[in-house]
């Protein structure tokens, strides 16, 4: 590959800018996608990452594990030896070599001089006469700047990473992405035989599993249902279902600030706007929450609003210790824990729902029925495919996919609602105990007021 030699002009500089401010990430994807087939899907938080142009950027930037630094080697040569691994795999968000070798390569080959004109790789730059690209080289921090100003001038016009802080802001759409990814990271796992001699510990037919390039729920609203479980116990421990022991209701009557005004915009505010009421004043919080006192009431209002960090945590949290999250506090019994437990349960589901449709043959038929439609459209001896033909075969492909997809979908739900549930359950039983053992704080003459 050549090298850009010499200082760049000005009309170079912008020519580079211009290039990385009109390129997108996602034609990256979309190359991925025609190469594989329309059904391909990336990860939720790649296809997350490359909805910004900075955010993929700093993807090829990055490195992706502790172990890929020297310093983070060094660092792990003091941990113990037990757990030196655990912490060099850490990852920090690059992508892998192979991931960088496949992106290089695909946007190298001569005949995909859309993709290179369309994408951005850092220190390469497309060629405007001839095909190809040139290597900026070591020292060209001006056209390396160039770029870098051009990705982020894409980003700020796109909105591309506000839109993800936006997205990332509530809780539960933090608890869906998680959800998603630990679904596909179990179907990546259950895609092809861990152990074809034996099916019992957990592989199955070379013929009979599904195309590793194709999601397991093909749908959307599927996929959504799946993740039903983690948003529930997200919203659930933030207080978004119902008003908690202590606080007001979302629109307070003058009256009674338990009691809302109007039912049906409260559960509006609650579901739709995600918004929860805010503590009582103390001589009326105290009515429900007897086993707080009023300078633990006071302590904890302090944590509430000191401090600008978006992220914070506390081990003395009204409801035990906590996390707030963007304004949000979400207990870790009845919070955090329930959502943990909605990944685990879905991934554990994820792979019961694959061998049970793998042991019934439910992958070798739908690719069988696959490869049917696919001859269905299809000239044979110059006459063309019938149409009828064709609608008949797609609907029994279709209606074995949907099979195929429903059991797993039932095994997802199962499972994670059982995780949740049960996880959800202890948590609420152990936090009434805490506030048991506690017993009624003392009531002092200066715990009076508000």
């Amino acid at each position: 590959m050549a090298q850009f030699t010499g200082e760049p002009t000005w009309k170079d500089l912008g020519e580079i800018f211009q290039q990385a401010f009109r390129a997108s990430p996602k034609s990256y994807e979309q190359a991925i996608r025609r190469q594989k087939g329309g059904a391909y899907e990336l990860s939720p938080v790649a296809e997350m990452a490359s909805s910004s142009p900075v955010t993929s950027y700093l993807k090829q930037a990055l490195p992706n594990r502790v172990g890929d630094t020297e310093v983070g080697r060094a660092a792990a040569t003091f941990l113990p030896e037990r757990v030196q691994e655990a912490a060099r795999n850490i990852k920090l968000g690059g992508m892998t070599p192979e991931a960088k070798a496949e992106y290089s390569q695909a946007r190298s080959m001569p005949e995909n001089v859309e993709l290179r004109r369309d994408t951005v790789e850092i220190g390469k730059v497309p060629t405007t006469i001839g095909p190809g690209e040139v290597d900026l080289g070591p020292g060209q921090y001006r056209a390396k700047t160039a770029q870098a100003a051009g990705v982020v001038a894409a980003d700020l016009a796109s909105d591309g990473m506000r839109n993800i802080w936006w997205f990332l802001n509530a809780p539960q759409a933090i608890a869906q992405v998680a959800m998603f990814q630990g679904m596909r990271q179990a179907s990546e796992k259950s895609t092809g035989p861990s152990n074809p001699q034996n099916p019992s510990k957990g592989g199955f037919d070379q013929r009979n599993y599904v195309d590793a390039n194709e999601p397991l729920l093909k749908r959307r609203s599927v996929r959504m249902a799946a993740a039903a479980p983690a948003w529930i116990a997200a919203s659930m421990g933030i207080g978004n279902f119902m008003r908690q022991p202590g606080y007001k209701a979302v629109l307070p009557s003058e009256n009674d600030p338990t009691q809302t005004t109007d039912p049906i915009a409260e559960l509006g505010s609650r579901y739709f706007l995600g918004r929860n009421g805010s503590l009582l004043p103390y001589n009326e919080f105290r009515k429900e929450r007897p086993d707080v006192s009023k300078a633990e009431y006071n302590q904890y209002k302090n944590y509430l609003f000191s401090g600008k960090s978006p992220i914070k945590a506390t081990a003395d949290g009204i409801q035990g210790p906590e996390v707030t999250f963007m304004g949000k506090s979400i207990p870790l019994a009845t919070g955090i824990l329930p959502m943990a437990a909605a990944v685990i349960g879905a991934r554990r589901g994820i792979r019961k729902g694959v061998q049970r449709v793998a042991a019934g043959e439910g992958y070798k038929l739908e690719r069988e029925l696959k490869d049917g439609y696919k001859t269905s459209q299809e000239y044979v001896k110059g006459k063309p495919p019938s149409p009828k033909d064709v609608e008949e075969a797609f609907y029994k492909y279709r209606k074995q996919s949907e099979k195929n997809e429903s059991q797993v979908l039932k095994s997802v739900l199962m499972n994670s609602s059982a995780a949740t549930a049960g996880t959800a359950l202890a948590g609420y039983v152990l936090e009434s105990a805490r506030r048991g053992l506690k017993g009624r704080a003392p009531q002092y003459s200066e715990d009076e007021g508000n």
